[in-house]
C-alpha cells in the first residue's frame, strides 16, 4: 500500500473546507483515515487548520502571482504550500515547495503542478515583504475573517476589539472535566502526569498544559472527557445536587447534561432533549462509558415544551443553537460566516428560552448559555425576557471573551421566585 503523503491529504481536505464550508473536525479525521505515521498526521492537520483559518489572508497575498482566480484545486494546493511558507517555521521553504509540487502531481496534471511551483517560489522570494502587506491590509484580510464579524466585534466591543481578534489565532488549552464517579481528580493527575503530561488546576479546572495527545489517549477509560474552561463554568453555575431533576433541552453532544449528572453524584433524573434523533446515541455512549445511569434522552423541538413536565425540574439547561463565534479558535470555518442578519436565529433562541423557563419548579434554576460573544444572542435574549416575564431574577451572568484560556462564551443564571 502506498503511503499517503500530508500534502496531497492535506489539499484534498482544504478543497472540500473551502469549497463546501464542510466542518474542519470531520474533513480532517477524514483525511487521516488510514494514515499511520503521527508526524505525517500532525503535518496534515496543522496545515489544514492553519490555511483554513488564513483562507482570506492567502487569498490576498497569493493574487498578485495569479492572472486569473484559481480552480478550487489549484487553490487548495497554493494554501497548502503557502501556509507552510508564511506560517510554519520548521519547514524549510524549499521542502514545502517541492513536497506540494509532489502532491500537485498527484492530484492535477504536470502543466498545473509547473504553476504551483512558480507561485510558491515567488513566495518564498517575497518572503520579507509580505507581513508588511498583510499588516496594513484591511482588518478583515489581516485577521482572516468575514468583514460582518469585523464590524460586530468593533460596535459590540471597541475597547476588547483587537484583543478578541488576536486571540482568534490562539488555541486555548485543553481542559478536562474530571468524572469523579470513577476517579478522584488527584489521581487522574497522578495518572496523567505519569503518562507525560503536565497538568494544572485553573480555577478549580483541569488543564492539560503538555503533552494533551498523551491524556486523550485515556479518555475512552470514562475518568474524564474533554470540555472547555467556560462551558464547565456555566455547569458550575448550574450547581446540581444529589436528588434533583433536571432538564436539558438541547443536550448534544452531552457535556453539560454529562457534568449536571456527576454533580449529582449519579443521584436524581436528567432529561436529555434534543431535535435531532441521531445525536442522541452520543449522549448514551458517554454516559455508559462514565458509568452514568439518570440521564433519559427523547426528541423534543426545544421550542415547544412538553406539557406533563410543567414545573417539575429543579435545574434546566437552556444552551442553545447559536452563531458559534466563541469558537472560532478551534473551528476556523467558523470565520467565513455572514453574521450581518442573525435576526431568525435569535427568534429561535428566544424561543427556546421561554419554553425552558416553563420547565422551572419555585425556586428553580436555568442557565442560559451560548458558545458567541454576540450579544444580541446573550445579554440581549436575557434583558428582553426579563421585561417580558415576571417572578424571575438574574442571579448571575458571565460573558466570556476569547481571550487564549477560555472560548468566547456566555452563561446566565436565572432563578424562578414564584
Amino acid at each position: 500500500m502506498n503511503r499517503k503523503l500530508p500534502r496531497t491529504a492535506a489539499a484534498e481536505a482544504l478543497k472540500r473546507i473551502l469549497g463546501n464550508g464542510a466542518y474542519s473536525n470531520i474533513i480532517i479525521g477524514n483525511a487521516l483515515d488510514g494514515m499511520t505515521d503521527v508526524t505525517d498526521r500532525a503535518l496534515c492537520t496543522r496545515i489544514v487548520m492553519t490555511a483554513v483559518e488564513r483562507a482570506k489572508t492567502l487569498d490576498f497575498v497569493l493574487s498578485p502571482y495569479c492572472r486569473k482566480k484559481p480552480d478550487p484545486t489549484l487553490r487548495a494546493l497554493l494554501f497548502t504550500g503557502a501556509s507552510q511558507i508564511l506560517y510554519m517555521d520548521r519547514i524549510p521553504d524549499s521542502a514545502a515547495c517541492d513536497e506540494t509540487v509532489k502532491a500537485a502531481k498527484e492530484l492535477t496534471d504536470e502543466k498545473r503542478a509547473k504553476f504551483v511551483n512558480a507561485v510558491l517560489r515567488s513566495v518564498c522570494r517575497d518572503k520579507k515583504s509580505i507581513p508588511a502587506k498583510i499588516d496594513t491590509a484591511p482588518d478583515d484580510i489581516k485577521y482572516s475573517v468575514d468583514a460582518s464579524v469585523i464590524s460586530m466585534l468593533k460596535t459590540q466591543y471597541p475597547e476588547e476589539y483587537s484583543s478578541v481578534l488576536n486571540a482568534f489565532f490562539a488555541e486555548p488549552p485543553l481542559f478536562l472535566r474530571v468524572n469523579t464517579l470513577k476517579i478522584s481528580e488527584d489521581k487522574l493527575m497522578r495518572q496523567l502526569e505519569n503518562s507525560g503530561c503536565g497538568c494544572e488546576r485553573r480555577d478549580g479546572f483541569l488543564s492539560v498544559t503538555v503533552g494533551a495527545s498523551a491524556a486523550l489517549s485515556h479518555v475512552d477509560e470514562g475518568v474524564f472527557y474533554v470540555q472547555g474552561y467556560a462551558s464547565q463554568y456555566a455547569v458550575r453555575m448550574l450547581d446540581a445536587h444529589e436528588g434533583e431533576t433536571v432538564i436539558d433541552v438541547c443536550a448534544c453532544p452531552g457535556g453539560k447534561t454529562l457534568g449536571a449528572a456527576i454533580d449529582m453524584k449519579n443521584n436524581g433524573r436528567i432529561y436529555a432533549f434534543d431535535i435531532h434523533e441521531n445525536k442522541l446515541s452520543l449522549i448514551e455512549k458517554a454516559a455508559a462509558k462514565a458509568n452514568i445511569t439518570i440521564i433519559e434522552t427523547g426528541i423534543n423541538d426545544g421550542r415547544k415544551p412538553k406539557a406533563e413536565l410543567s414545573g417539575v425540574a429543579d435545574r434546566v439547561i437552556c444552551d442553545v443553537p447559536c452563531s458559534a463565534l466563541g469558537v472560532i479558535a478551534t473551528r476556523p470555518e467558523i470565520r467565513y460566516k455572514n453574521v450581518s442578519d442573525l435576526s431568525a436565529l435569535v427568534e429561535t433562541q428566544y424561543r427556546i428560552l421561554c419554553a425552558s423557563a416553563e420547565y422551572l419548579k419555585k425556586g428553580g434554576t436555568l442557565v442560559y448559555s451560548t458558545c458567541t460573544f454576540d450579544k444580541n444572542e446573550n445579554s440581549l435574549q436575557i434583558k428582553r425576557f426579563m421585561n417580558e416575564h415576571g417572578g424571575f431574577t438574574v442571579a448571575e451572568e458571565k460573558q466570556f471573551l476569547p481571550d487564549g484560556t477560555a472560548d468566547g462564551f456566555y452563561c446566565c443564571k436565572i432563578i424562578k421566585n414564584d
